[in-house]
């Protein structure tokens, strides 16, 4: 089998696989479930707080679907109406067929977006590890096999833009192209707050590994960006319903201490041991980067859901990657470890 061919191969399952990802992503528990931040009202910007200023995919949505004729947009309506499985299927979904131009740029950015990701965390994947190129590829495969099971609650337009971005913002940290890295961070940081955790594996890496001019300059400019990226977004959304965070501890979280159903609790010790495992052996970055799981789960603790596994996307490719490694040295499959991290 040519290389060409297995490329071929590759890209084609894992965007078949994001493309049923998605529809399990939109399904269940769907997009239109929260009413603080409904389709409509995130890509309009009339969200509430703290949901709205998560606005990437909201607003480049808004500026794709701009042009569209209002001609189209009725006769787009007109026929999803006619059609009564299209019917049926925006009433499962709670979409309005009225925004079906809106609807559809949505998808096309989630899948893109979750299709990156897969790609990136192969790619991630090798600027550490050395094996199979069907092993690695497999990474790709176990990221996305892996989401499903943390859909749940509420499906966010921002979850998939989260998951690309946060880990090319890993892969740039770690290659030192600061250019690209303080590009994808501005990005990011339009897309959710949590990108600043980046700026934690970036302190705590390199502190004692660059140049103390380059360091400085680096934090300063990860922390320019998000305080003018939060200061943007609080001016644009000052009158939107809501609070800048929500209080989750007393109403959800402390009735969790005695609710927890075993195999969640044995799946989450099951990942903790694979990630555990041969820990000596793992890079540092990797290690390093499994930090922000402490300040996420405390804010999540106070704030989110405790048990809403999409809370934790932002350490999710690094527990792939250190995951990855132990089903490799349990199988006995060929991998090793490059040395670049060890002289960076």
């Amino acid at each position: 089998m040519s290389k060409r061919f297995k490329k071929i191969i590759y890209y084609l399952s894992t965007a078949i696989i994001s493309g049923c990802v998605l529809i399990m992503f939109v399904v269940q528990p769907g997009i239109n479930d929260n009413e603080s931040s409904m389709f409509i009202d995130m890509i309009c910007g009339n969200a509430s707080k703290p949901f709205v200023y998560r606005t990437l995919l909201p607003t480049t949505v808004r500026l794709l679907a701009a042009p569209v004729p209002e001609q189209l947009r009725s006769s787009i309506s007109r026929k999803i109406e006619e059609n009564v499985s299209l019917r049926k299927l925006f009433l499962k979904l709670k979409w309005e067929k009225e925004y079906a131009v809106e609807y559809s740029f949505a998808m096309i950015l989630m899948f893109f977006s979750l299709w990156g990701f897969s790609i990136a965390v192969k790619y991630f994947f090798s600027l550490f590890f050395k094996t199979s190129d069907w092993f690695a590829g497999s990474v790709s495969i176990l990221a996305l096999a892996g989401l499903p099971p943390m859909f749940q609650y509420t499906s966010f337009l921002y979850d998939f833009p989260l998951l690309l971005f946060y880990t090319l913002g890993l892969i740039f940290i770690y290659k030192q192209d600061w250019k690209t890295f303080l590009i994808i961070f501005l990005i990011g940081c339009f897309n959710k707050e949590t990108t600043i955790l980046l700026t934690l594996i970036f302190y705590i890496f390199y502190r004692n590994k660059l140049q103390k001019d380059l360091f400085v300059k680096l934090l300063i400019a990860q922390l320019g960006i998000f305080i003018i990226a939060k200061v943007l977004l609080y001016a644009a959304f000052i009158n939107n319903p809501g609070t800048f965070v929500e209080f989750h501890l007393v109403d959800h979280n402390l009735r969790l201490l005695t609710g927890y159903k075993l195999p969640f609790v044995v799946s989450i010790l099951g990942m903790i041991l694979f990630v555990f495992y041969k820990w000596n052996e793992k890079p540092l970055f990797l290690k390093h980067s499994l930090i922000p799981l402490i300040p996420l789960f405390i804010l999540t603790l106070f704030l989110g859901y405790v048990d809403e596994l999409r809370d934790y996307y932002e350490v999710y490719p690094v527990i792939i990657l250190l995951t990855s490694y132990s089903i490799a040295r349990i199988l006995s499959v060929k991998i090793g470890i490059w040395e670049y991290y060890q002289t960076i």
